[in-house]
C-alpha cells in the first residue's frame, strides 16, 4: 500500500511538473505580447525551461511561442529602426534569424503525428507569418556582409534558402522557386562561410545548395580549400574532380588532385589521371606541365621533357615557360655539379642556360616579381649585363621572346658522365749507382 501511494504521488508530481511548463509556454507567449510592455528576456527564460523538459519539448506549441517570441522582439526593434535610423540592427536581425529554426521545426513536428493524419493547427500560422517575413533575412544578409560579419551573413543566408527548400512551402512557388535570386544567394551564403574560415559550415552550405548555386567553378575552389583547411584528402578529391571536369583551364584543380595523390604515394594514380586527360586532350598544357612534376623527383630529363610539350602546347602559358625555364636551369647546374664533366657536356650545360632565357623571358612578361630573381642570374652568368642592370632596376624590356626548338638539346643532356680516370705515374726501377770499374793492372 504504501509502494502504491509513493508511485501515485511520484506520477502526480510528474503530471503537475508538465502542467507547470505548459503553463510557462502559455506564460512566455503572453508576455512576448504585451506589446511595449513585453520582457523578452523573462519569456526566453520560460521558454527555454520548457524545450528543456521532456513534457513539453517535443510539443509544436512549444516551438510555435519559441519563434513567437523571436519574432514579436524582431517586430519591436524594427520600430526602433524606422523611429531612429542610426539605431542598430543587429539585435533586430539576430532575433529574425531565431524565428526560422522554431517555427520550422513547428512543421517538423506536426507532419510526423503518430497517427499518420498531419494536424498542422501551428504551422498554418507559421506559413502566414513567414511568407511575410522570410525576405527580411536578405536584408539582414546584407547588413551582416556590408559589415563584414561574414559568419553571420552565412547564417541568414542558410536560413533563407532552408525556408525555400522546406516542405512548409512546396505548394507555393513564389517561396520555392529555385530563381536567379536564389543562386545568387546559395553562392553569397558558401562564399560569406568560407571567407569567415567557417570550413565546416562552407562544406555544410555546399552540400545543401551547391547544386544551384551561381559561380560553380569559383565556388568549388573554396569548398576544396575548405576541404584542405581541415586536411581532408578524401573528402575533397571528389570535389577537385568535379571542378577539374567543369574548368580545365583553372590550374588549381589538377595540380592539387596530383598533389594529393604524390603524397599518397599513389604517384601510379596521379600518372593514369593524367594519362586519360591527355587522351580527351593531347595539347593540355596543365596536364603535360603536372606530369613534368610527376617526374621531376626522379628523373628530371624525362620531366624536362614534359615541360617543354607543355611550353609548346601554349606558348604563352605563364607556369609552363617557368617551370621549362627552371627545370632548364636545374638540369644545367646538375650537369655543373659533376666534378668530372667533360668539355662536351659543359657546352650542354651552357646551352641550357641560354635555352632558358627565352622560357623565363616569356614568364616574365606575365609575372615579373616571381621570375625576375631566377631570369637575373642567368643574366649575369651570361654576361648580359645590359639586362641584368636592367632586371635589377625594373627596365627590363624584353620584347617578344620565342621559345626554339629543344629537342635535340634535351636529348643531348647525360647526367651520367663518367669519371675521369686517374692518371698515374708508372712505378719507376730503382736506379742504382753503377759499379765503380776496376782498375786493370799492368802486365
Amino acid at each position: 500500500m504504501k509502494k502504491l501511494l509513493c508511485a501515485v504521488a511520484l506520477g502526480l508530481m510528474a503530471t503537475a511538473g508538465a502542467f507547470a511548463q505548459v503553463a510557462n509556454v502559455k506564460a512566455a507567449e503572453k508576455i512576448a505580447a504585451a506589446g511595449d510592455k513585453a520582457d523578452f528576456a523573462e519569456a526566453r527564460r520560460l521558454i527555454k525551461e520548457a524545450l528543456s523538459n521532456d513534457e513539453t519539448k517535443n510539443d509544436p506549441y512549444t516551438w510555435y511561442v519559441a519563434g513567437l517570441i523571436e519574432r514579436e522582439n524582431f517586430n519591436a526593434e524594427q520600430k526602433k529602426t524606422i523611429l531612429d535610423a542610426s539605431a542598430d540592427k543587429t539585435p533586430m536581425y539576430v532575433s529574425l534569424a531565431n524565428v526560422v529554426p522554431a517555427w520550422l521545426q513547428v512543421y517538423t513536428l506536426e507532419s510526423q503525428s503518430a497517427d499518420g493524419k498531419a494536424k498542422l493547427k501551428f504551422s498554418k500560422k507559421v506559413k502566414e507569418a513567414l511568407m511575410v517575413d522570410y525576405q527580411q533575412l536578405l536584408n539582414a544578409g546584407s547588413f551582416y556582409f556590408d559589415q563584414k560579419k561574414y559568419a553571420e551573413a552565412a547564417d541568414v543566408f542558410d536560413k533563407f534558402l532552408d525556408i525555400k527548400r522546406s516542405p512548409l512551402f512546396a505548394d507555393e512557388k513564389a517561396v520555392s522557386e529555385i530563381d536567379s535570386q536564389a543562386m545568387n544567394i546559395a553562392y553569397y551564403a558558401i562564399a560569406s562561410a568560407y571567407t569567415a574560415n567557417e570550413y565546416n559550415k562552407a562544406i555544410e552550405l555546399n552540400k545543401k545548395f551547391g547544386d544551384f548555386a551561381l559561380n560553380r567553378k569559383e565556388l568549388l575552389q573554396m569548398v576544396a580549400a575548405s576541404y584542405l583547411a581541415n586536411k581532408d584528402s578524401v573528402g575533397v578529391l571528389p570535389i577537385l574532380v568535379e571542378g577539374d571536369k567543369l574548368a580545365p583551364e583553372i590550374p588549381f584543380f589538377v595540380a592539387n588532385i596530383i598533389t594529393i595523390y604524390q603524397n599518397q604515394g599513389k604517384e601510379g594514380e596521379a600518372i593514369k589521371y593524367l594519362e586519360n586527360k591527355l587522351a580527351a586532350n593531347p595539347s593540355d598544357a596543365m596536364a603535360l606541365l603536372m606530369t613534368g612534376t610527376l617526374y621531376e623527383r626522379t628523373d628530371l630529363k624525362k620531366a624536362l621533357e614534359w615541360y617543354y610539350k607543355a611550353a609548346k602546347a601554349n606558348p604563352a602559358d605563364f607556369n609552363a615557360n617557368l617551370y621549362l625555364g627552371q627545370a632548364l636551369y636545374n638540369s644545367a647546374a646538375k650537369l655543373y655539379e659533376n666534378s668530372s664533366i667533360t668539355a662536351e657536356q659543359a657546352a650542354v650545360a651552357d646551352n641550357l642556360l641560354k635555352a632558358a632565357i627565352p622560357a623565363l623571358e616569356i614568364a616574365y612578361k606575365t609575372n615579373p616579381e616571381n621570375v625576375k630573381g631566377l631570369l637575373g642570374s642567368i643574366y649575369y652568368q651570361q654576361k648580359m649585363e645590359d639586362k641584368k642592370a636592367a632586371i635589377d632596376n625594373g627596365t627590363l624590356d624584353v620584347g617578344t621572346p620565342t621559345l626554339g626548338d629543344l629537342t635535340s638539346l634535351i636529348a643531348s643532356i647525360d647526367f651520367t658522365v663518367a669519371p675521369k680516370p686517374q692518371v698515374t705515374t708508372p712505378a719507376q726501377p730503382t736506379k742504382k749507382a753503377p759499379a765503380k770499374a776496376k782498375a786493370k793492372g799492368r802486365k
